[in-house]
């Protein structure tokens, strides 16, 4: 996503062409001399000035805070408003009073035969001075209605998202952390020596769920450690049900990952791949590199016994999550046969 340094460069190089406007975009009648100089072009100006103004007034405060509280009529009252002010304070500012007729309007010579051009009709020049910028005004303010509607829309979709993460962390809680604390209690009856190893992976395991994949984002080698100790968990917990072969390469420096997006498709693959009375098979690969992280995730489907823990909402989310956040920045493919399931994603890290 962009970052606030490049918004602002955004902002900054757009008002700097709009207000360039006037120099490039208005056309002067040929009476008008010292066109870069002229009390017109000098008018247009702190018009284009006055729109950006208006612009963010109204992105920033009535947009939010009149027009989406159904305040419409007072809306609309700012919007007049708002358009007396850009009409006539220019003129006091330049001393350009286009409604005033100015001699040197009334007539102009023909250079083609010789004589004079008749008169404008009266109101002719207000109309000719204010016609763009009346079309440029409800041009502003429609691109900021726009502009706040896509904003309002992207927030609500990201707030259902996390929603739904949220929802899906509430999943693996119930589920894997009673059977992993089932595994735990079944070590220490055996005085197993990994028994105490399995606790604390346990415990980094939800300190992760419960901290740091709250954050939009997290550095690519927590995503690891976090994936690593769940693997190491369900091999504990599994025991010899399942040949697994887990490999990462490649070294997690400073990138950053929005979090869990790699974790739900391994969890899918435990979730999919593992039955104690058939050959479960699961293999889990993810090469890391400077801008972008690969994962290749195959499991053997088996059947599984417990419907409501094989749902796909995970998957569903992370789809739409992968889409949120790494817009044309991931590829994803799955291929889902008769034998197995396969996952390749690939993520473009900024």
């Amino acid at each position: 996503m962009a970052q606030p340094k490049n918004q602002y460069l955004y902002h900054i190089l757009g008002c700097l062409a709009f207000l360039v406007l006037p120099l490039t975009l208005s056309p002067r009648p040929p009476e008008e001399v010292g066109f870069f100089l002229s009390r017109p072009t000098q008018r247009d100006f702190v018009v284009n000035l006055l729109m950006l103004v208006f612009f963010y007034i109204n992105y920033y405060i009535l947009i939010p805070k009149v027009y989406f509280k159904e305040k419409y009529l007072i809306y609309s009252l700012c919007l007049a408003a708002g358009f007396a002010l850009l009409l006539y304070f220019p003129s006091f500012v330049t001393g350009n009073f286009f409604w005033q007729d100015h001699p040197g309007r009334m007539i102009v010579p023909n250079s083609a035969n010789g004589h004079f051009m008749p008169a404008r009709p009266a109101g002719s020049v207000f109309f000719e001075e204010v016609k763009h910028h009346i079309y440029l005004f409800a041009v502003v303010a429609l691109f900021s209605i726009l502009l706040q509607v896509n904003s309002r829309l992207l927030q609500a979709e990201k707030e259902r998202l996390a929603a739904e993460l949220a929802h899906l962390k509430a999943q693996i809680h119930p589920h894997f952390l009673f059977n992993t604390l089932n595994s735990i209690y079944a070590l220490t009856i055996r005085k197993d020596d990994k028994a105490p190893d399995s606790i604390v992976k346990l415990s980094e395991f939800m300190r992760y769920l419960l901290k740091d994949a709250n954050e939009n984002e997290v550095f690519v080698h927590k995503e690891i450690a976090y994936i690593t100790n769940y693997i190491d968990l369900q091999i504990s917990r599994l025991r010899d049900s399942v040949k697994l072969n887990f490999a990462v390469n490649g070294t997690a420096k400073n990138q950053k990952i929005a979090p869990l997006l790699l974790f739900s498709f391994i969890e899918n693959a435990f979730k999919h791949g593992v039955n104690p009375d058939e050959d479960s098979e699961i293999d889990i690969q993810v090469d890391i590199k400077n801008e972008s992280v690969y994962l290749l995730v195959i499991n053997k489907k088996v059947t599984i016994r417990n419907k409501e823990y094989s749902t796909n909402i995970g998957l569903a989310n992370t789809k739409e999550r992968l889409h949120l956040f790494y817009p044309n920045k991931h590829k994803l493919q799955i291929d889902n046969n008769a034998e197995f399931f396969k996952v390749e994603l690939e993520i473009e890290l900024t």
